[in-house]
């Protein structure tokens, strides 16, 4: 397994309840049509620890996937991802997108 996040920082003018609206109503069902996402999850960062240490980011969108490349084929065309990604540029901007696999416990 392989989990993608992807960092997102708000459009100026577009509030938090905004882009969790977007998230509901747009990208949840069409995660739903996308065979290589394991599971999809949008995070809104809402405090640090230590409190307030500033940070690029709004959002964190976790993305878990079995077979990478298959994900990113489906990202470059899929009908549901291009969906997804003709509305969000108005809300959002990525600031990184980190692909990482876990530490398998034993």
């Amino acid at each position: 397994m392989t989990i993608v996040y992807w960092l997102v920082r708000l459009k100026p003018g577009v509030t938090a309840e905004e882009y969790q609206a977007f998230v509901r109503r747009v990208d949840y069902p069409a995660v739903k049509r996308i065979a290589s996402i394991r599971t999809y999850r949008s995070t809104h960062v809402v405090d640090t620890v230590p409190a307030r240490s500033p940070l690029p980011f709004d959002f964190i969108d976790v993305t878990e996937v079995d077979d990478l490349e298959a994900y990113l084929r489906d990202l470059e065309s899929h009908p549901a991802v291009l969906e997804v990604h003709s509305q969000s540029p108005e809300m959002v901007e990525v600031v990184h997108c980190i692909v990482a696999e876990p530490v398998p416990r034993d």
